[in-house]
């Protein structure tokens, strides 16, 4: 039977990163806010073009005569942007005829396409006749929210209940929007558009949580730059294909988006749109690239752009006299709010319950520190007990996992759990069965490991010779579950470590050698005196790995 060791630490400081590293700040804050500035006219501007309030004619205008105009300022404002911001760096690159070019990988191209699907129906669902700002809004937020849990679920990403109150509550706005049949006019195209966003959407999002949602400012910006080298270039040349062949109606909108739009008096505003919509794109990209969870960086995507379809539909209403959302409307975009609040809030609600658990733990360790020992592990025993009951309750958000690697999880990264355990039990001057349920894990795991092995014999010995207890170790192969939530990937080799950022690239930043200063060679086949040599070292480094983490002894 499987057994992963589990111990507590008293609180200690987070790990110096390189100067690439990113770490949570209020720039995402930043990010909701900008997007939030650009989506207001963005969607104002498309409803009032479309029908046709900035026109002395009153001419209604469709959107797939908007799309090419528009489209077409969002390519040159994108990369205008990554320009003047000196992102290209970023971007990978390939070689033709001689010139080194920025070029995407496989699944940024793929995730271009969805970003691409993306632009198109976003446009066209705010240019369709019968259908308000805040109703679109309703929709395609409300089909984010839904799908956000479901997109972590897919990957094994914990996802915890009020995620799934969210979606509750989003299902519920959505029937309360679509119940209101007198004030709105869903089409069949329409219905079509909002589900390919949706689609997109979640195809786009299981790409970005696999790969990009780092730490690291080099994957991220990385990811963003290939994105964009595909989506608006991808979705321009498509458009003029379907321009060309002018088959119907909406191949011949597009066809006039192309030629005599382009000399009516709705073109500028129609650029505008196209210039907003490069802007908002940064906003909301990098907002969903935070490497933070998606029931935390979809709320603020949802959240900024309900408020601007609100600011959006009463400025119209004001200034154009158009009609203000119906009362249905607005009891399904505060039920959005409501999805929201479960979401958000309750997120940083278990971050500050575990920082408060930690520190009301380190404050009876210190109240404690006069008492003999038995009196010290009794007291401590009792409030983890009391710490477990609570972290059940609310996931066990302050927990620290500490993941070690090596290849087949049957010697080196084994003895490396096992010493972890040890060590942070001795720091604490507590016995390790005392310990109860984790505030830190130790785990370990292995590149080609086969799964369901004991520990070697040797290693086993090599343990005992330190005095470190041998747990009941079955080995395991290293999962995106265990890397997605480790603290710190720490590898036995040079060679581990590049195999962990190829097969997970977002955990760059995290995955170092655990000795700076070389390898942990195999001690398999080299007989029972280098597995113990091999021991001794792995401890003197946990030791020092600890220490810079700052996981220091019990007062």
């Amino acid at each position: 039977m499987r057994r992963r060791s589990l111990v507590h630490l008293v609180e200690g400081r987070k790990p110096q990163m390189h100067a690439e590293r990113r770490r949570f700040s209020l720039g995402i804050w930043a990010l909701g806010f900008g997007y939030f500035v650009f989506y207001t006219p963005y969607s104002a501007l498309t409803k009032a073009v479309s029908n046709g309030l900035l026109s002395p004619t009153e001419k209604l205008v469709s959107g797939f005569e908007l799309l090419p105009a528009s489209v077409t300022a969002t390519v040159l404002t994108m990369f205008a942007i990554i320009t003047a911001a000196r992102w290209w760096k970023y971007a990978g690159r390939r070689e033709f005829f001689g010139v080194s070019i920025p070029f995407p990988n496989q699944w940024t191209f793929l995730s271009g396409l969805c970003i691409a699907v993306i632009i198109g129906t976003t446009t066209l669902a705010f240019s369709f006749a019968g259908t308000s700002i805040l109703f679109v809004l309703v929709l395609l937020r409300g089909g984010i929210l839904l799908i956000g849990p479901i997109v972590d679920a897919s990957l094994n990403r914990r996802v915890r209940w009020f995620s799934w109150a969210a979606s509750i509550a989003s299902l519920l706005a959505l029937i309360v929007a679509l119940a209101d049949v007198s004030n709105y006019k869903l089409t069949l195209l329409a219905f079509l558009d909002v589900l390919a966003y949706l689609a997109a959407y979640f195809f786009r999002l299981r790409i970005m949580t696999r790969l990009a949602k780092s730490n690291d400012k080099s994957v991220t910006m990385r990811y963003f730059v290939e994105e964009q080298i595909v989506a608006t270039p991808v979705l321009l040349a498509a458009l003029a294909i379907l321009a060309a062949i002018g088959a119907g109606d909406i191949m011949m909108g597009f066809r006039r988006g192309f030629t005599s739009f382009l000399t009516s008096e709705a073109v500028v505003p129609t650029l505008l749109i196209g210039v907003f919509y490069a802007a908002l794109c940064v906003c909301t990209t990098l907002i969903f690239l935070d490497r933070r969870e998606n029931t935390f960086c979809i709320p603020m995507h949802c959240g900024a752009s309900m408020l601007s379809g609100l600011v959006a539909s009463w400025g119209l209403s004001f200034l154009y006299n158009q009609a203000p959302p119906s009362p249905a409307q607005l009891n399904s975009a505060f039920l959005i709010v409501i999805a929201l609040l479960f979401l958000s809030p309750l997120h940083h609600f278990e971050l500050y319950m575990g920082k408060l658990n930690r520190a009301l733990r380190g404050a009876l360790l210190r109240f404690n520190r006069s008492s003999n020992e038995a009196e010290r592990a009794s007291a401590l025993a009792s409030f983890i007990r009391e710490s477990s009951e609570y972290g059940a309750m609310t996931g066990n958000q302050g927990r620290r996992i500490l993941l070690f690697v090596c290849s087949g999880n049957t010697c080196r990264s084994a003895m490396a759990e096992a010493i972890g355990n040890a060590e942070v039990a001795s720091r604490l001057k507590v016995p390790l069965a005392s310990l109860g349920t984790p505030e830190i894990e130790m785990l370990s795991a292995g590149i080609s490991a086969k799964p369901g092995l004991p520990m070697t014999a040797e290693a086993q010995t090599a343990l005992r010779h330190l005095g470190v207890p041998v747990p009941e170790h079955t080995t395991r192969a290293i999962t995106p579950e265990m890397v997605s939530q480790a603290e710190v990937v720490y590898c036995m080799t040079e060679d581990h470590r590049r195999s962990v950022i190829q097969m997970f690239p977002a955990a760059a930043s995290k995955t170092k050698c655990i000795d700076p200063n070389g390898d942990i060679e195999d001690p398999i086949g080299a007989g029972l005196e280098k597995f113990v040599a091999c021991a001794k070292r792995l401890q003197d480094l946990v030791r020092f790995r600890f220490d810079e983490l700052g996981l220091q002894a019990a007062p």
